[in-house]
């Protein structure tokens, strides 16, 4: 290896994230008060049974979180999805599959930083709505540029802020149920799932379906933690534990808490004024308006962490594969000399995060949706493709690990993604049209592989 080489290699990211930190990232990409995002359009779709829906949820969402386990710790890199199709399916296929997982990590952003200006814009109105905007994408940029270290630190801070809020929450739900508010009682099998409801003509299972495919964007996120393995302190064991964990304890902390909001409004689902503002019109009713008014500010920190943790896993990714020279290493392959951020790549994302003072809201979360769920989609399919078909792992439990599990977690991600409406599908295929031009000029018409994810 030649000097230069060595010095290249030497210029990596560090270990220093242990499984917490981890868990942490993911929950706060993920944001703990998304709950609130869909309550009320998902109360009024299934009559009240959210906390089963979101039981169906976890587990069809578990299966592409056990993918990733899988893909993990057979490549413990910075490349996430990119790097697991490229490697077990395809090269040109993973290039695209990270492209498309790339407008889910720079899209969110644009999301968060478009609903937080609606909630603060409405708060306090003095304040220009794009003032919310370049303050948050100022904010994002200076903390991911200091280091995963001062990454991990704020996102903690705020995922507890967000914790507390909704212990804060549940404790005053629950003195209102007690004191004879709501259903009165603590336990009601109707709260979880109504079987009278379920016999009407236009419900049953369908229609619990439905729900937990508006659902399924709770938990945008946890795949997140995966492209942080070169920073991971060990990422075969840990990244692995640490997805499982923010997937699994989200769909569990979302099932208790659905059913305990609904304990407190039974007839949530026909008495809904604003549906999509479901959730501030339970907390005010339930806890006020004081309450209602700490939600939008908890709700506002908490995407404000999200798209730190965004902006972080876009970066990565665009690392790796300016690493890799997919993309100009010049730019995508920088490491900062001091704190080791991949610094250019997150000033990239700042500037593209500037759409949000254009693009509307709708857009932005048509392209996040089409790009996380085509990405889960790939990562199960890799699970098959490595495991089952070239490391030939077909007796057992090894049948139901590397071929049940993700065939299921696949058909899951698929159907949702294939539900998608019009507007996704053509902004998304927009996007993965101009990846297969920018991969065709640069493999000259495919008639050379992209370039190998080192594993250094």
């Amino acid at each position: 290896m030649s000097d230069n080489n060595k010095h290249e290699s030497a210029k990596d990211l560090k270990r220093i994230l242990p499984l917490s930190s981890l868990v942490f990232y993911g929950l706060a990409f993920m944001v703990p008060l998304t709950i609130f995002t869909t309550y009320g359009l998902a109360t009024n779709m299934t009559h009240g049974m959210v906390s089963i829906t979101y039981v169906i949820t976890t587990a069809c969402m578990g299966f592409t979180a056990y993918s990733y386990v899988r893909m993990t710790k057979a490549y413990p890199v910075a490349g996430s999805v990119y790097t697991f199709v490229h490697k077990s399916i395809n090269p040109y296929l993973g290039f695209l599959s990270g492209w498309v997982i790339l407008i889910g990590y720079m899209f969110l952003p644009m999301l968060n930083y478009l609903v937080s200006a609606i909630f603060l814009s409405a708060a306090v109105p003095q304040v220009p709505f794009w003032a919310w905007i370049v303050g948050f994408i100022v904010i994002v940029t200076v903390v991911n540029h200091f280091g995963i270290k001062v990454t991990d630190i704020f996102n903690r801070t705020i995922v507890w802020i967000q914790i507390v809020f909704l212990v804060a929450l549940v404790l005053i739900v629950l003195k209102f149920i007690l004191g004879g508010g709501g259903a009165g009682v603590l336990v009601d099998p109707n709260a979880f799932i109504n079987f009278d409801e379920l016999s009407k003509k236009d419900m049953g299972l369908p229609i619990l379906l439905s729900g937990a495919s508006i659902l399924a964007l709770s938990f945008l996120g946890f795949d997140a933690i995966s492209t942080l393995s070169e920073e991971a302190i060990n990422p075969e064991k840990n990244i692995g534990k640490a997805i499982l964990i923010a997937c699994i304890g989200a769909g569990i902390a979302f099932t208790l808490i659905t059913y305990i909001l609904q304990l407190a409004w039974p007839e949530a689902w026909f008495q809904m004024i604003d549906v999509e503002g479901g959730s501030y019109e339970l907390i005010n009713k339930v806890a006020g308006t004081l309450m209602a008014n700490i939600f939008v500010a908890a709700y506002a920190v908490g995407c404000l962490a999200s798209s730190i943790s965004s902006v972080a896993s876009a970066s990565r990714v665009l690392y790796g594969m300016g690493r890799d020279q997919i993309l100009p290493k010049v730019i995508f392959g920088y490491l900062h000399p001091k704190y080791q951020t991949p610094t250019k790549s997150i000033l990239i994302m700042a500037v593209i995060s500037l759409l949000a003072l254009v693009i509307s809201l709708s857009t932005a979360a048509s392209l996040l949706n089409f790009g996380a769920l085509l990405g889960f989609t790939m990562v199960n399919l890799s699970v098959i493709a490595h495991y089952f078909i070239k490391s030939k792992k077909r007796t057992g439990m090894d049948l139901v690990r590397y071929l049940i599990c993700p065939t299921l977690g696949a058909i899951f991600t698929f159907v949702i993604w294939w539900n998608l409406d019009a507007t996704s599908k053509m902004l998304g295929f927009a996007w993965l049209i101009i990846g297969i031009i920018y991969l065709a000029y640069t493999t000259k018409f495919f008639k050379k592989l992209p370039a190998e994810m080192t594993l250094d």
